[in-house]
């Protein structure tokens, strides 16, 4: 492998939101080339930018790429050990839907700063997003472009979530057009174990060495997450899961609102405590609509090609219906 995360970082320079593109150098280009974040053939004339912006006591690395003719602008928030780099193919996915992308790492992952895998409180998360919220909107041109997209997998949807339910947002006044979560986190699986043992276990040890479970039917993915990716932790943090407790707590005692949400879930998610959660959101959010992917597993946006367009179908006729806008087919 020819880069370090240490070198791309040190070759980024600060997100300047009136750039629209600049040339990657070299760090960047063998870290693009190594996730397959080149995107030539997904739309015409499209432009990337990198870079990092300062949020929140953190040092964010944020990834935006452009097309002509946009209709929205999609934001997407990965998940927990994830980084933007696994993201491929939603990020592709919403190009050929005519939606700009902005992406990013969060703390303790991918390409951004703070201790890996790790954070004091979710309301950290929630910080770092809000913070950057406030960038987008601000720096946000008028027109179709405008249309906020929020895209969320896994821990990316309880940042959602938290975003939504803490502010009080109603369908009214929410700033996106839509809310997709994809296997979103309320409670893990095992987490009446995590909380008995956590307090016992907070004293003695910092991290437990990570499981890597079958969160995809797609070798090709699996193997790559377990020996081909250097930006993955080999551990979990302890004091992450302390987070975790505490934010489970938080967002069950939070008023439900009716913010448009559309969630799916695969039915074989050996993660998330899915049919749990799925009651969860339906309380929480009275206008969610739901799709259950057969035999769908945890990490949907690196499914099987076959699950993933199953899937990718059910979000492109949704949008149909919030953007108002069909893809372009000139």
């Amino acid at each position: 492998m020819s880069w370090s995360r240490e070198s791309v970082v040190a070759e980024l320079k600060e997100f300047d939101w009136s750039l629209p593109d600049a040339d990657p150098g070299p760090e960047l280009s063998a870290y693009s080339a190594h996730y397959h974040l080149n995107f030539e053939d997904s739309a015409e004339a499209l432009s990337h930018q990198a870079g990092y912006l300062n949020i929140a006591e953190f040092q964010i690395v944020v990834q935006r790429w452009m097309c002509p003719n946009a209709r929205g602008t999609a934001v997407i928030i990965h998940g927990y050990y994830d980084h933007l780099g696994l993201y491929g193919s939603l990020i592709d996915y919403c190009l050929r839907q005519q939606l700009n992308v902005i992406a990013f790492d969060l703390p303790g992952h991918g390409l951004s700063s703070g201790e890996q895998a790790t954070i004091r409180d979710f309301q950290e998360y929630d910080a770092v997003f809000s913070g950057l919220m406030d960038q987008v909107t601000e720096n946000m041109d008028e027109g179709p472009a405008s249309n906020l997209v929020a895209f969320g997998q896994s821990t990316g949807g309880a940042i959602l979530i938290n975003y939504l339910l803490k502010r009080g947002f109603t369908v009214n006044d929410c700033p996106f057009k839509d809310v997709i979560l994809l296997a979103p986190l309320v409670r893990p699986v095992g987490w009446r174990k995590g909380i008995i043992f956590h307090p016992v276990v907070s004293l003695f040890m910092k991290q437990m060495k990570r499981k890597h479970g079958d969160s995809s039917s797609d070798e090709e993915f699996l193997d790559f997450v377990r020996s081909q990716d250097p930006l993955q932790s080999l551990y979990l943090s302890v004091q992450w899961v302390g987070a975790l407790i505490r934010w489970m707590r938080f967002i069950e005692a939070q008023p439900a609102t009716d913010v448009n949400l559309f969630v799916v879930q695969g039915d074989n998610d050996g993660t998330v405590d899915w049919r749990h959660n799925m009651k969860v959101l339906e309380a929480k959010f009275t206008a969610r609509e739901l799709f259950i992917l057969e035999d769908g597993r945890h990490h949907l946006v690196n499914e099987s090609r076959d699950k993933r367009a199953d899937m990718y179908q059910r979000i492109t006729e949704r949008l149909k219906q919030t953007l108002n806008t069909p893809v372009s087919t000139a």
